[in-house]
């Protein structure tokens, strides 16, 4: 009787913090989806255009692989809600896999929105075999009005578009995140920091 007074209460307790559970089905003595997987749908967060200079230092062979520094001095996003321009503050510390020559991005840049909002990004991610970069994307701010974007999941697509004269290469990202990720933000209190 204990037990079933305990197990109530936590079975609630999981579905508000984890959402409603999956209908399961028995098979061989396991628990098993009876729909199989369901592959998130994606929805286009933005896409920038980055400026990125030949890189800074000669290829150096590090414990981490071969290590770039590439800055990043400007460009623009646009998307849905969210238009501004990169700062020339920033730069991808990557890495190449001397085993395979496969490129890794580490990026850390910032930007700031059209009405002013300062945002920081990361991303990180392995050059495709199309010759593209798939990127893990992190945004964060403290404006109230974008403070969504601190616990969106984004993903994106780099394509390096060429170099101008002045060999600065213009880098497309497209950056999509969870159709059911969060759009705005209600802050429990008014407090502040």
């Amino acid at each position: 009787m204990l037990f079933k007074n305990i197990l109530l209460p936590l079975s609630a307790l999981a579905a508000t913090a984890f959402g409603t559970p999956v209908a399961l089905e028995k098979r061989n003595g396991t628990s098993t989806d009876m729909n199989g997987p369901t592959p998130p749908q994606l929805k286009w967060l933005y896409t920038a255009n980055v400026l990125c200079p030949a890189n800074l230092l000669p290829a150096l062979l590090t414990p981490a692989g071969i290590r770039k520094e590439i800055p990043i001095i400007g460009g623009n996003f646009s998307g849905p809600g969210i238009n501004g321009k990169f700062r020339d503050l920033g730069a991808d510390w990557g890495t190449t896999d001397p085993r395979t020559g496969i490129f890794t991005a580490d990026t850390r840049y910032n930007g700031v929105t059209d009405d002013g909002a300062d945002l920081f990004f990361q991303t990180s991610g392995p050059k495709s075999p199309d010759g593209s970069l798939h990127l893990r994307i992190k945004i964060e701010t403290g404006s109230e009005k974008y403070y969504f974007l601190n616990n969106v999941v984004a993903v994106g697509v780099l394509r390096n578009l060429g170099q101008d004269s002045k060999n600065v290469s213009t880098l497309r990202i497209d950056a999509f995140n969870f159709e059911n990720d969060w759009s705005n933000t209600t802050f429990l209190n008014s407090t502040g920091w």
